[in-house]
């Protein structure tokens, strides 16, 4: 009777854990957020500071040297990423233009970046969904400028094989919250998790309250920032190969999907594992398995990408151990994500069915 009570309680447990694993999943991001609030108010003051310190970047811009730039000595807001990304733009015309992907919650314009060599095909690249997680979103930048000296210096890089665009700022509502007094916030200004606002076939078991981390919102693309980047995918739909959304903190490059433990078939699960551990083996301290087995989310944009485009698409989470991290990282990470990038250019060729990799990166 022992025996069979402890059973029936431990299946018990596993079927709740189970349907309740992104529940979890926002519990521990409470307990975590609360942990690091301590850090809040020195973390934006910090670099503030930095930015004084670390100001003069656009008149000392140099093609061949955009990685070694002061602006990767701080974290930025949103209005100096758009700076600084512009100022390329007009020392590399020919190569790199801005373009509005979508707009925010509060009507702002969410410009996205393409570098071109004038190719047919194209991957994808973006950041900052979840607001708190800026090292995603300065790792894009820092890619965008390493791949540019790349280009200067003659060295091989993906831009030889495809054209990329890149988002350093899906949610910017979010983003500017964290500079002004919410560090730790993950959600759009809705109070939304873009990153469960995507459409899904399955219908979650738990759906969180509207208080909660991981709220999805009423329905799918009910936000304007999701709902404008899909509009824009779609009108891409010949052209994007691949995609890659950028977080943080875990150490893994992940692939779908998130909300099921069914295999996708097709063969597409052997590709994933393979597309996995190319990037793995070159990023440094990164794992690389099905999101689910991360823990089970509904409504996020690698499963909606996947389902939608039947082409490679990629989480990778950055590595670390808090959202508040120090400078330093910015250019170690960023370059973890920018050899991310060629790999995955790679990779992607290979996945899609062609006979030759693309040689690529430093």
């Amino acid at each position: 009777m022992k025996f069979s009570l402890l059973s029936a309680i431990a299946l018990f447990a596993a079927a709740a854990t189970a349907q309740t694993n992104d529940t979890i999943a926002d519990i521990n991001d409470r307990a975590r957020e609360l942990k690091e609030e301590a850090s809040e108010v020195d973390d934006t003051e910090l670099n503030r500071e930095c930015h004084k310190q670390n100001g003069n970047y656009i008149p000392s811009l140099k093609a061949g040297e955009y990685s070694t730039s002061a602006f990767h000595n701080c974290f930025r807001t949103v209005d100096q990423i758009y700076e600084f990304t512009d100022a390329l733009v007009a020392q590399n015309p020919k190569l790199l233009s801005k373009f509005a992907i979508s707009k925010s919650y509060k009507n702002a314009t969410i410009y996205g970046y393409k570098l071109t060599k004038g190719h047919s095909q194209s991957l994808y690249f973006q950041a900052l969904q979840h607001a708190r997680e800026w090292i995603s979103g300065s790792s894009i930048v820092f890619s965008i400028t390493s791949i540019l000296d790349d280009i200067t210096n003659n060295k091989p890089t993906a831009a030889d094989e495809y054209d990329l665009y890149f988002v350093p700022v899906v949610n910017v509502d979010g983003y500017v919250l964290t500079w002004n007094g919410k560090r730790f916030q993950r959600k759009n200004a809705n109070e939304v998790d873009l990153n469960r606002n995507w459409p899904t076939p399955f219908e979650n078991p738990d759906i969180p309250p509207k208080e909660s981390g991981i709220y999805p919102g009423p329905k799918p693309f009910s936000e304007p920032e999701t709902a404008g980047i899909n509009e824009w995918l779609q009108s891409k739909r010949g052209e994007i190969q691949g995609l890659i959304d950028i977080h943080s903190k875990a150490g893994l490059v992940l692939y779908p999907f998130s909300d099921t433990r069914e295999p996708l078939g097709g063969g597409f699960d052997e590709k994933f594992e393979v597309l996995g551990r190319g990037l793995q083996s070159v990023m440094g301290p990164y794992t690389s398995k099905p999101a689910n087995g991360f823990y089970l989310a509904y409504g996020v944009f690698p499963d909606y990408a996947f389902r939608e485009f039947k082409k490679p698409v990629l989480t990778i989470e950055i590595a670390g151990k808090t959202w508040a991290v120090n400078v330093s990282t910015i250019p170690t990470q960023g370059l973890e994500v920018y050899k991310g990038i060629n790999q995955f250019a790679k990779e992607v060729t290979v996945f899609n069915g062609g006979d030759v990799k693309p040689s690529c990166g430093k």
